[in-house]
């Protein structure tokens, strides 16, 4: 039986604040209390008055597993993903090969239990080789991913994209469309031209509509009016999108960098409740990748603390309300009983503080450390993560990797 007990902690989620003990049994909370009792030989983690969250569940990330080892793989990913507070990763279909067919699917499925860091969700392609001209097997496909999308590129033709959401809506699976046309120069009308088809796709077939990285106005104007007229579709934004400005350096990522008004704006969209959750995009390259362009960030590991530093710190939204976007509102649209510190839930936690540092290059566990931030000051740094009671993170070492001897930090009771 996997039992902990976790002492002397701030704890807070989307709906509550309180100061206490978290007792975890068999991967679940078991009790949550002041000054509960150790039972006899069960393990104590010291929070010390460290803040303890639910764990962080991302809907879009990037391990290049299979296909392109020298940015990331799983193994490199989920020990990213746990020193960023991360539990759940869903992964997007971008990889060589594909994931338009069953067996890459579950590759990355098999080889996420064979790590046991965290868990991972395929996205599987909505067209075959994300070329835009034929649907993948999505029938075969469907036991094995969650939603499908060609992440990177719109799917232009429009009875293709409408016989994919007729298949999803018919599959109970999630449409996850990266909004964009080709072919104009106006990037935030690209997105808005398709959110807007989207949308009508669904509200025509009735399928579930998951929009990846909004990043204008006009596109979050438009899901809010779905939601009004209650259609099923949910959005998410990027952490770069909320918290860094073209004005602050045109660092290439896609879609780009807002404006310093339109960064405002998703701020506002965000505290206002129209977008559902904050999903990393996490985007590791190469230096000569990186050079050459490509677009991206490595952001799963400074997610969280860029967040803290940037909107909760100044007041601009409250840590519950972060919580909501990064843990529980994510963790619904998966459908997973986390994202609350409650009795019954997956003990997926993290626990963090104050602390200032510098993200420098030695900070990351992940292949890549292609980011803006590289040498910036942050607060809110991840001391510990928590996937169903186990601890996969602690004080600077991953599970497995390094994991020195914490006896000053878990005790026996």
């Amino acid at each position: 039986m996997n039992t902990l007990l976790v002492k002397d902690v701030r704890i807070v989620d989307a709906d509550h604040q309180l100061v206490g003990d978290i007792l975890i049994r068999d991967g679940s909370i078991w009790a949550l209390g002041r000054k509960l009792p150790a039972p006899r030989g069960v393990p104590v983690l010291q929070g010390e008055g460290r803040t303890a969250l639910p764990a962080f569940v991302d809907l879009h990330a990037h391990f290049r597993d299979p296909g392109f080892p020298e940015k990331e793989d799983l193994l490199s990913g989920a020990r990213a993903a746990a020193h960023g507070g991360f539990t759940c990763v869903s992964l997007m279909p971008n990889t060589d090969p594909v994931c338009d067919s069953p067996e890459v699917a579950r590759y990355m499925l098999e080889r996420a239990r064979e790590i046991g860091l965290v868990e991972v969700y395929p996205v599987g392609a909505i067209t075959v080789d994300l070329r835009g001209e034929e649907l993948s097997p999505l029938e075969a496909l469907a036991p094995w991913v969650w939603a499908f999308s060609d992440d990177g590129k719109g799917v232009e033709d429009h009875e293709l994209m409408l016989r994919a959401c007729r298949k999803a809506a018919a599959l109970e699976r999630t449409v996850y469309p990266h909004c964009e046309f080709g072919g104009l120069a106006d990037r935030g009308l690209s997105q808005e031209l398709m959110v807007g088809r989207d949308l009508w796709l669904c509200r025509r077939t009735g399928c579930r509509l998951h929009l990846a990285h909004i990043s204008t106005p006009g596109g979050l104007e438009l899901v809010s009016l779905a939601k009004e007229r209650g259609l099923p579709v949910s959005c998410e934004v990027t952490p770069h999108h909320l918290c860094l400005t073209r004005e602050e350096g045109d660092y290439p990522v896609n879609p780009p960098l807002p404006e310093r008004e339109t960064r405002e704006a998703l701020v506002k969209a965000l505290k206002g409740g129209t977008i559902d959750a904050i999903a990393t995009d996490h985007a590791p390259h190469t230096p000569p990748d990186k050079a050459a362009g490509a677009p991206g960030i490595s952001g799963i590991e400074l997610a969280f603390s860029l967040l803290y530093t940037r909107l909760v710190a100044p007041g601009t939204i409250s840590l519950p309300e972060l919580s909501r976007y990064l843990s529980l509102g994510p963790a619904r649209i998966l459908g997973l009983r986390k994202g609350l510190i409650r009795v019954g839930y997956d003990a997926d936690l993290v626990l963090f503080s104050d602390e200032e540092f510098t993200a420098g290059e030695d900070f990351f566990y992940s292949k890549s450390a292609n980011t803006p931030l590289l040498g910036a000051r942050l607060s809110g740094r991840v001391w510990a993560t928590l996937h169903r009671g186990e601890v996969i993170y602690l004080d600077g070492a991953v599970k497995g990797r390094d994991f020195r001897d914490h006896r000053e930090v878990i005790r026996g009771g």
